[in-house]
């Protein structure tokens, strides 16, 4: 899969757009189609990348055919994008909620797929993405697509049926870790400390406590145990924190996230 082409490059079409050239995709194998002029003209002058302007042109000349446009426009692209394709071509959708199927259905015409479900952290190499091939995609073709995208992260193997949850536990989830640090950072106010030093040091205590699972290889319970001495003051805000059922409340988040992600599937 020597040439990629991608259609739509908002902020995730743009992260991919990065993650590939940081893999050492030549720009002259990379082209996009992007419907918003201004955004064009940015990011074909920010990366050197060809704007070749019609999706089918797009499909033509590209071997992987990455579609990021939103869901709703997924009924205008994808016959354009199936016109051009052929049985040595891939379809890459990373459209949220869109289905395997549906993808088909609307291209109007068989078309190898895989769904690609990644998050924010995408735009910084830290990502995690849900993969989940159709079952006419070899698993060479699968490979090579996740070492395409492994310099945007973490790539994962999942079932179509998982997707939804990969959504929810991936994608989702950082909101709900945003919503908790910002919550550190107004208690360290709260208690005393300035808002800078407050944020530096919450920051620094997820950083020191990721590193330090990945590097020992502990489980969190076990990390958590570590540090939590008998009627001492981690145990006292772990008991606050159980009083108000915080574990049932970030599954619960969670579950519903990925409910609402197979409400709103295609």
């Amino acid at each position: 899969m020597n040439k990629v082409g991608i259609v739509g490059v908002g902020n995730m079409g743009e992260s991919v757009l990065r993650a590939l050239l940081q893999k050492g995709v030549r720009k002259n194998d990379l082209c996009f189609v992007e419907a918003k002029k201004d955004r064009a003209l940015h990011i074909g002058k920010t990366y050197g990348v060809k704007d070749v302007k019609k999706v089918s042109e797009l499909a033509k000349r590209s071997d992987l055919v990455v579609v990021a446009v939103k869901p709703q426009d997924a009924r205008k692209v994808l016959p354009d994008v199936a016109s051009s394709m052929d049985g040595s071509k891939v379809l890459v959708s990373i459209m949220a909620g869109v289905t395997m199927a549906n993808i088909i259905a609307l291209a109007g015409r068989s078309v190898k797929v895989i769904r690609m479900m990644p998050n924010i952290a995408v735009k910084v190499g830290q990502g995690v993405i849900g993969v989940a091939a159709g079952a006419d995609v070899s698993q060479n073709e699968v490979s090579e697509v996740k070492e395409l995208f492994s310099s945007a992260g973490l790539t994962v193997d999942v079932g179509e049926e998982l997707m939804d949850a990969v959504t929810s536990l991936g994608a989702s989830s950082p909101a709900f870790f945003l919503l908790f640090l910002e919550a550190m950072i107004d208690a360290g106010v709260k208690i005393g400390i300035p808002r800078d030093k407050a944020k530096a040091i919450s920051l620094q205590v997820i950083k020191g406590t990721i590193a330090m699972l990945e590097e020992e290889n502990v489980h969190p319970a076990l990390m958590r145990e570590m540090i939590t001495s008998p009627g001492g003051t981690t145990i006292s805000g772990l008991a606050a924190l159980e009083d108000k059922a915080f574990r049932g409340s970030v599954i619960e988040a969670i579950e519903k996230a990925a409910l609402r992600a197979k409400e709103l599937s295609l």
